[in-house]
């Protein structure tokens, strides 16, 4: 299938991953990437809402068709570990469970008639500081994006008002608030902020337990390990890289707490793989990763990030041969007072070169500028009406205003 073919498609129950069945899988199969919010109500979804097609790339490690992986026969349902620092589950659920909350969402959104409705959403978030005057909470953007209202439900099932106090769709993390006011004191004393553990130090195989709000069901706790770590999934428009995990998670986890054997977080659920020839395939945004991006969320609300200001698509060897012009990005359309104008980049230019490297897609190139800072000069190589060669200097803007 194209990738110019993949469209949003609208599901009732949650953002799945779905995948194509086939006699035989493989990671050439076209998914579709989920993001598991759950939706609650109605037959159609809106803005926000729509569940989109994404593609997995085939990994570079492949796996032999029949090789089975084979649980660990030392695995204890009471101690998932024997090292002095973890906790037993019971106690790892008694420790995350006052900072892992529900929060539902209200969207405005239009039938085939255009008639407006409103619509409900449930996705899942952490508590990871608390101030004097506020209660800040971790989620995925896709749960709050295109929110009119959001309802933050605490452990022990206390409903209070939130807002966005700033959110990424890149990296899909958002930053929701409560007023300490709004909360009472009973309710106020059973919450606690998270801690928060090391990303970068996971191996597959560790214990992993993953706690959230599938399907309205609140604080629920599922079990797995670790499956992989810096598992890259590259979707129409972003790479991430993940937490892979077989803890369940399910339509609702959006947000959700991932946790290793000492109760700390290290990792936001965001994602999973369904298909009848896959299971216990889900992902988790890094917590080492999510920091930085939090930081800068709390001082902004939104992200900065280099832009160069263009509408570009890939000039292929077939497109390159048939129209004799270079294999590069063709410049479909160039931003006013952009980045890519003010140097001079033209609707027609077709760019070849980015800093000495030879540039071959729009993802190439979108990944160098995302890699590149703000205000930082940039040497953009074009080929001008299919011959005039040129060296352009960019100095790119920012982009991040846009997530405010």
């Amino acid at each position: 299938m194209d990738k110019d073919n993949i469209t949003n498609t609208y599901y009732d129950k949650g953002r799945y991953i779905k995948t194509e069945s086939k006699n035989k899988f493989t990671f050439k199969n076209i998914v579709i990437l989920v993001l598991i919010i759950s939706l609650v109500g109605g037959a159609s979804l809106g803005a926000g809402y729509g569940a989109i097609k994404y593609i997995i790339d085939e990994p570079k490690e492949k796996v032999a068709e029949n090789e089975e992986i084979k649980k660990a026969n030392n695995t204890s349902l009471t101690n998932i570990s024997n090292e002095s620092n973890d906790l037993s589950i019971v106690d790892i659920v008694d420790k995350v469970g006052p900072s892992v909350v529900a929060i539902t969402s209200k969207v405005k959104v239009s039938d085939w008639f255009e008639r407006e409705y409103t619509k409900q959403g449930q996705g899942s978030g952490v508590i990871f500081d608390i101030s004097n005057d506020s209660i800040m909470i971790l989620t995925n953007s896709h749960v709050v994006n295109n929110a009119e209202e959001l309802v933050v439900t605490l452990s022990d099932n206390v409903k209070v008002p939130a807002t966005v106090a700033g959110k990424d769709n890149k990296t899909d993390l958002a930053v929701v608030k409560i007023d300490k006011s709004d909360v009472d004191k009973k309710a106020f004393d059973k919450i606690k902020a998270i801690e928060f553990g090391d990303s970068d130090s996971l191996k597959a195989g560790e214990p992993a337990i993953a706690i959230g709000n599938p399907l309205g069901y609140n604080n629920t706790v599922t079990v797995g390990v670790i499956s992989a770590v810096d598992r890259e999934i590259r979707l129409t428009n972003k790479n991430m890289k993940l937490i892979q995990t077989d803890a369940a998670i399910n339509p609702g986890n959006s947000g959700g707490a991932l946790v290793n054997s000492e109760g700390k977080l290290i990792g936001i659920n965001t994602i999973k793989i369904s298909s009848t020839k896959v299971e216990g395939m889900g992902f988790s945004i890094p917590i080492n990763e999510a920091k930085p991006i939090v930081s800068e969320l709390l001082k902004k609300g939104y992200i900065t990030r280099p832009y160069l200001g263009i509408l570009g698509r890939d000039v292929d060897k077939n497109t390159s041969e048939l129209y004799e012009i270079p294999i590069g990005v063709v410049v479909l359309d160039v931003l006013e007072n952009g980045a890519a104008d003010i140097a001079g980049i033209k609707k027609g230019d077709v760019i070849i070169g980015f800093n000495d490297e030879k540039i071959v897609s729009m993802e190439q190139l979108s990944e160098l500028i995302s890699n590149s800072k703000v205000n930082e000069r940039a040497k953009i190589t074009i080929v001008r009406n299919g011959k005039e060669k040129k060296e352009l200097t960019v100095k790119l803007t920012n982009k991040g205003i846009e997530e405010k």
